[in-house]
């Protein structure tokens, strides 16, 4: 027979001799403080929001992004994001891209042409099998021509597609003014409208002073932003503390992907962020292939103090952000 006789215990008793036994199932189950009191706390660590996301309200920034995306293609409520906008809208923020850097190209002391790029004829395969992430670098400069490469296949152009068709209806028969065919790249985007620039901080390439670049893809040339004088580089330092087994004095090339979030939310809503994120990967991989097959070494950086590097490229942090961030050198 089931014995039911209950036995008080006061709260010292608990304290001494239970809550110990309890909390260690409890760690070793979820190796994570516990807090009931997180909601009311001034200062969240991320440990006591996941472990205690049971018992509160609480959610990481990314959890809420996630749970109020678009779910599927029925789903009509309020999105987060601005107001979408027709495809004429998206055409011409095509257009409005080609003319920038049109623009851009007529400022030649601004715009520094690269060189034609090397035809690589690695085998992929072998190239997919060696690709490392090395943080070990030389020292020794890297040519403007093996930049070149990376950009290009990177994130370069690699053909055109006409935004007017008389045999479609996806595209008009008409336009007005001139004819502006959209690019295609290396990397895919979606809806062509490439919302992520490369910022290059650039130190010991032949042919380039100390900089900071934007790669324009239209014309695979370099825009400068400033060059780095003795301040700068000092500076420089600060904003590359990436761990002890990265020398940031080593590094050939710092590329910085920067998202344009209205490039991309006014026609894709809650879903332009995921998009972007897909977009710098894809770049991002074609970077580590071709630094491979070029003997270059590569890594993404998760660590870096996005503040920091955002003040030092001059970028506001708001409109537009940095999501990734690779470095380059021989």
């Amino acid at each position: 027979m089931a014995n039911n006789f209950k036995k008080k215990m006061t709260l010292d008793d608990f304290m001494s001799n239970e809550s110990p036994g309890l909390m260690k199932i409890f760690d070793f189950a979820s190796n994570l403080p516990i807090s009931l009191y997180v909601d009311t706390t001034a200062v969240k660590i991320p440990e006591s929001c996941y472990s205690s996301s049971l018992l509160s309200k609480t959610h990481f920034l990314s959890e809420t992004y996630l749970l109020n995306r678009k779910r599927n293609s029925l789903d009509l409520g309020l999105q987060y994001g601005v107001m979408g906008y027709s495809s004429f809208n998206a055409r011409a923020s095509i257009v409005q891209k080609k003319l920038s850097e049109a623009e851009d190209v007529e400022k030649k002391n601004v715009v520094i042409s690269l060189p034609q790029y090397k035809n690589l004829k690695n085998p992929l395969g072998a190239i997919i099998r060696a690709r490392r992430s090395i943080r070990e670098m030389s020292d020794k400069s890297i040519s403007l021509e093996e930049l070149s490469t990376i950009l290009f296949y990177g994130d370069g152009v690699t053909g055109e597609m006409q935004l007017i068709s008389e045999e479609k209806d996806f595209f008009p028969s008409n336009s007005l003014g001139d004819d502006y065919n959209a690019t295609l790249r290396s990397a895919p985007s979606g809806g062509g409208l490439f919302p992520i620039d490369l910022y290059l901080v650039i130190r010991n390439v032949q042919g380039l002073r100390d900089g900071i670049y934007i790669y324009m893809p239209l014309n695979h040339s370099l825009k400068v932003v400033r060059y780095l004088d003795e301040q700068a580089t000092e500076e420089l330092k600060t904003v590359v503390e990436w761990g002890y087994n990265i020398e940031s004095s080593k590094i050939n090339v710092i590329v910085f992907y920067v998202y344009n979030l209205y490039n991309n939310s006014r026609k894709y809503l809650d879903m332009a962020l995921d998009f972007a994120m897909i977009e710098s990967g894809q770049i991002s991989e074609n970077i580590h292939l071709v630094s491979t097959a070029l003997t270059i070494a590569s890594c993404d950086i998760g660590g870096f103090d996005k503040f920091k590097c955002e003040q030092f490229l001059g970028v506001d942090g708001l409109t537009k952000n940095i999501i990734n961030v690779t470095i380059l050198g021989n």
